[in-house]
C-alpha cells in the first residue's frame, strides 16, 4: 500500500505533536525558536507552492501516482536545486513542527520520513521518469541533487 506523500507527512507532523506530548522530556529551547519555526514552515509551504507552480505551467501532472500522465520534465526554477521540492518543502514543514514544539523526537521521524520518501516515492519516480524521458532525464538527475 502506497501512502501519498502529502498524507505521509500529516502523519509525521502528527506524529511529532504526539511524541512532543507523550516524551515531554525530550525538549528543548531556544531564543527566536517560533520565529525559526515559522521560517521552516512558511520555507516549506512557498517551495512547494512555487514547485505545483512549475508543473502546472508545464502542463504536466503533479499527482505522483500518475507518472504515466508525465508530458513534460520540469527542470527550470526551483528544479535546479532540488529534483523533489515538494518532498524538501514536506521536509521543511515537518522540521518547523518539531523546531516549534522544541522536541527531540522530531529528528528520527524526519528522517524516517526521508528515507521512506526516497525509496518509496522518489527512486520508483525516477525509474518511471527514465522511462518517460530517457537520456534527458538521466542528463538532469546527473545535474541536480535529489533532495538538495
Amino acid at each position: 500500500m502506497r501512502v501519498p506523500p502529502p498524507a505521509l507527512a500529516l502523519l509525521c507532523i502528527l506524529a511529532v505533536v504526539l511524541f512532543r506530548w507523550a516524551l515531554p522530556g525530550l525538549t528543548f529551547s531556544f531564543s527566536g525558536q517560533i520565529f525559526a519555526s515559522i521560517f521552516f514552515v512558511v520555507f516549506g509551504i512557498v517551495i512547494a507552492l512555487i514547485a505545483i507552480r512549475r508543473f502546472y505551467q508545464a502542463d504536466t501532472t503533479v499527482l505522483p501516482n500518475e507518472m504515466d500522465r508525465s508530458s513534460a520534465l520540469v527542470t527550470g526554477g526551483i528544479f535546479k536545486i532540488s529534483r523533489n521540492p515538494m518532498y524538501l518543502g514536506m521536509a521543511a514543514v515537518i522540521t518547523g513542527v518539531g523546531v516549534g514544539l522544541g522536541t527531540w523526537a522530531t529528528l528520527p521521524i524526519l528522517g524516517l520520513f526521508i528515507f521512506w520518501i526516497t525509496e518509496k516515492q522518489i527512486k520508483p519516480e525516477e525509474r518511471a521518469l527514465v522511462g518517460i524521458f530517457g537520456s534527458a532525464f538521466e542528463d538532469y538527475k546527473n545535474k541536480v541533487r535529489r533532495w538538495i
